[in-house]
């Protein structure tokens, strides 16, 4: 045996009492009976004891059993897991998780041993069944998102009552909204598409490649706000030139720290300044003004001009491209020989043509070059007069900043008629604008180097398309295996022959073979049809596990297989029972399914749970671990148990 089965199950009562239920490893095992019993509560004990936060056991269990142990084996080696039982309530923290060889499960609960919490039992169990790097503590904790635990197993190990027939949930648990999650986050791992390495570097990956975007973003908005606080130092500093408080205005390329120093000075030797207004400030502004207004006119008309020269050499560089075709002629005619390219005959009519031809083709030739050539200047004048447009139409917001601050001086002095106060008031400007906005704008640039050197290490790492084709591959061994086994099983119309697609979304879809139409779940209809595809998934997904050594059990627990042929409910039942004649059929021939492909594959192990007795299979009936049936008052608990303590 080279992979994970259950060897026992054990419940523990009061006073020393204990069930326990045994199985064969690498075959089927058939506990069957009445409903009731606590047949299907072995899900339940098995998924309690992988560490579910919940613990969903019946009731009645409940009251009589204060613990459940799993005793799992491979080969040689034994993992015993236990765990308390609540009385009500989520499941305990307290568990039991013991590795080694030769193992045996104690005959009370006060025996088990390795008493741990249930994260640190967790990270156990997951290191024996070889879900790598819960040595490492990043990997190991518990908000990784996407990184397999062994919490994302039951899916592959389970098909309980709602999901072996249901039209719409594929996998045990796909239908919980907070189990989906991690399901669709941890399938590409149990696939074999990654491994737990890359899982937490394409997260990783994700969470930088997100905050160099923000970086980008505040950059760019710092770029902006850049812009904005020279164009408001300007300002000020022209109010301040038309008030006399400064001579000159910078240049237009000064930066912003000397814009800022500037204003500083202003500020500090406050309205005492000399007035060194200069009357012709606006008139020379003015002049700009117009002169850029001037200029983007004439930049705008040049930049229509030549995309109407673009679009007319677009239209002649199609037209010379067809023509070009033609040069292919020279493969084929001799057209050096001395011979009429026509008629192959040497002569002076012959020889004239050729030439012509040459010339010809020379000319188109020639025509080929020069649009080549043509394209590239002007697609790059295009670019230097779009780059002129763009900086004349900057430098003339500023001036247009710069008049409206002369504007408002000129107003506000007419209405106090008083220069000192007017410098009062655009020094008090100054003052608000170096307290508040332009401390706002004066933020430290980020150095992305390094980040954008990670974050190009890991897209190596990630590899997505090398994730992508391995994800790719193992679905279609999955969809290859379930075709073949759907087609073992009972199927009505429109299963019968289909192709089977799986999806690791994941989801599932049938081709169906008449007029090759794509079926999804809900649309194929009949119970016996969603059972022949969730056993045909199951089995094929056990198969791709063996194949690729993936870290999940070789088990899978089936809660009745017999359901879209007997009425729910009830004590065991007979294959004769069945009203149908072709019911019993496709019941045999589901069995047969179950131990052929349990025999195909190695390590495999099957739990079926099963109202069904089919004594007429000789193979079934050596298979049955239990016949709780009323008539024998065999129980998963027995019925005379005392109350727990």
């Amino acid at each position: 045996m080279n992979r994970w089965n259950v060897r026992e199950i054990a419940f523990y009562g009061n006073g020393g009492r204990r069930r326990t239920l045994e199985f064969d490893t690498d075959k089927v095992n058939v506990i069957t009976g009445a409903s009731g019993t606590g047949k299907s509560a072995i899900i339940d004990a098995i998924d309690y004891c992988l560490g579910s936060s919940d613990c969903k056991l019946p009731f009645f269990v409940r009251n009589h059993a204060e613990a459940v142990a799993v005793h799992w084996t491979q080969g040689d080696s034994d993992l015993i897991v236990g765990r308390k039982i609540p009385k009500a309530g989520s499941g305990t923290n307290q568990m039991y998780v013991r590795s080694g060889r030769n193992l045996k499960l104690p005959d009370t609960s006060e025996a088990l041993e390795g008493p741990t919490n249930r994260d640190t039992a967790r990270a156990l169990i997951e290191k024996t069944f070889g879900i790598q790097d819960t040595d490492n503590p990043a990997v190991a904790a518990k908000a990784e998102k996407g990184r397999a635990t062994i919490r994302d197993i039951p899916p592959y190990l389970f098909l309980s009552g709602d999901v072996i027939i249901s039209r719409e949930t594929l996998l045990h648990d796909l239908n919980r909204p907070e189990k989906a999650r991690d399901i669709k986050a941890t399938i590409p791992y149990f696939l074999g598409a990654v491994d737990q390495a890359s899982v937490l570097a394409a997260r990783t990956l994700r969470q930088l490649e997100a905050a160099l975007a923000k970086i980008e973003r505040e950059a760019s908005a710092q770029e902006r706000s850049q812009s904005l606080l020279t164009q408001r130092s300007m300002a000020l500093l022209t109010q301040a030139q038309g008030v006399g408080l400064v001579a000159e205005l910078p240049s237009p390329d000064a930066s912003d720290k000397l814009l800022l120093d500037q204003l500083a000075g202003i500020a500090s030797s406050g309205v005492a300044s000399t007035d060194t207004r200069d009357s012709e400030a606006r008139a020379v502004m003015e002049d700009e003004r117009r002169g850029l207004v001037s200029e983007l006119q004439t930049l705008r008309a040049k930049r229509q001009m030549i995309k109407q020269t673009i679009r007319e050499a677009t239209g002649y560089e199609t037209a010379v491209s067809g023509q070009s075709h033609k040069l292919r002629l020279v493969e084929h005619l001799k057209l050096d020989d001395g011979r009429c390219p026509v008629c192959d005959a040497q002569n002076s009519a012959g020889q004239a043509m050729a030439e012509q031809i040459r010339n010809s083709l020379s000319i188109v030739a020639n025509e080929v070059l020069a649009v080549d050539g043509m394209r590239p200047r002007l697609d790059d004048h295009s670019g230097h007069i779009e780059n002129l447009i763009g900086s004349k139409y900057s430098r003339l917001k500023e001036v247009e900043a710069q008049l409206a601050g002369l504007v408002r001086v000129e107003e506000e002095s007419v209405k106090t008629g008083s220069l000192l106060q007017e410098r009062a008031r655009v020094v008090g400007r100054i003052d608000q604008f170096l307290e508040t906005t332009a401390k706002d704008f004066q933020t430290a640039s980020t150095d992305t180097t390094s980040l954008v050197s990670r974050i190009e290490h890991l897209r190596d790492r990630v590899d997505p398309q090398a994730r992508r084709e391995r994800l790719r591959d193992a679905e279609n061994m999955v969809s290859a295996f379930a075709t073949e086994m759907l087609v073992d099983l009972p199927t009505e119309v429109p299963a019968t022959g289909s192709r089977v697609v799986f999806s690791s979304a994941p989801n599932l879809s049938l081709v169906e073979p008449s007029r090759r139409a794509v079926l999804a779940m809900a649309e194929i209809g009949s119970d016996q049809n969603y059972l022949a595809i969730h056993l045909a998934l199951a089995f094929s997904l056990q198969k791709l596990f063996e194949t690729i050594k993936a870290p999940v059990p070789g088990l899978l627990v089936i809660d009745q297989i017999s359901r879209p042929y007997y009425p729910k409910g009830g004590d065991e039942k007979r294959l004769r029972e069945m009203e149908k004649d072709d019911d019993q059929v496709a019941m045999q021939q589901i069995v047969r399914f179950l131990f052929d492909e349990t025999a195909r594959q190695a390590g495999l192990q099957v739990i079926l749970i099963e109202h069904a007795y089919i004594e007429e299979d000789p193979e079934y009936v050596a298979a049955v671990k239990g016949r709780w049936t009323k008539a024998s008052g065999v129980k998963l608990i027995p019925s005379d148990w005392p109350l727990r303590n």
